[in-house]
């Protein structure tokens, strides 16, 4: 893709593109992307996060420990999502 995405958008994105995912899959799956952007962090990814979900576009799916002890939450897109999706995503991005 030439042109990025607002990086919130292109979780949203992201998130229809796969049945769940984590902060950390966001990190792994759009480094290449937004890897050299300062605000490309686990923490503004969990805002962004949670967010999404307090605007009822994205639900948790799965809430689990991790091996440190660590809370990992799993969301997924919900309808209202897709409709946001679909309304805004770019025509280069429809197909992506």
């Amino acid at each position: 893709m030439d042109n990025l995405l607002p990086i919130k958008f292109r979780i949203l994105h992201y998130l229809s593109t796969v049945e769940t995912a984590c902060a950390d899959d966001f990190l792994i799956a759009l480094k290449d992307e937004y890897g050299r952007e300062k605000y490309f962090k686990k923490s503004v990814i969990t805002e962004h996060l949670m967010d999404m979900k307090a605007n009822f576009i994205i639900d948790d799916d799965e809430v689990l420990l991790d091996d440190a002890g660590q809370l990992v939450i799993y969301y997924k897109i919900n309808d209202e999502g897709r409709k946001l999706l679909k309304k805004y995503l770019p025509k280069s991005w429809k197909n992506a």
